[in-house]
């Protein structure tokens, strides 16, 4: 008895895979992309973004860097308490070593 019905099952599970996904030609050749995985019964669900006037991003967009900008400062901070704590240490044992 040849080990060769194994490779067949394999060669039939991949040929049987590869028959239930979509193609991909239609996806390149016209914008078919958004409906390539979706059941053709069921409503495309596009996410609805809110608008907002241009002076109300401005200001949002400056919260947000002020933000980013405090957490910079904050993690900067706390990397140097470690860098200068862990030269302590260093020199500490240094000392004790000598």
């Amino acid at each position: 008895m040849s080990g060769s019905g194994h490779v067949q099952d394999m060669n039939n599970r991949i040929k049987q895979n590869r028959a239930q996904r979509p193609s991909k030609r239609p996806k390149f050749k016209e914008n078919n992309r958004e409906n390539i995985y979706q059941d053709s019964d069921k409503k495309v669900n596009r996410p609805i973004f809110k608008t907002v006037p241009k002076e109300e991003l401005i200001e949002i967009l400056k919260h947000i860097r002020e933000r980013a900008e405090k957490e910079r400062k904050r993690a900067f901070l706390i990397y140097g308490i470690f860098f200068f704590t862990g030269l302590a240490v260093i020199v500490a044992l240094l000392i004790w070593m000598n």
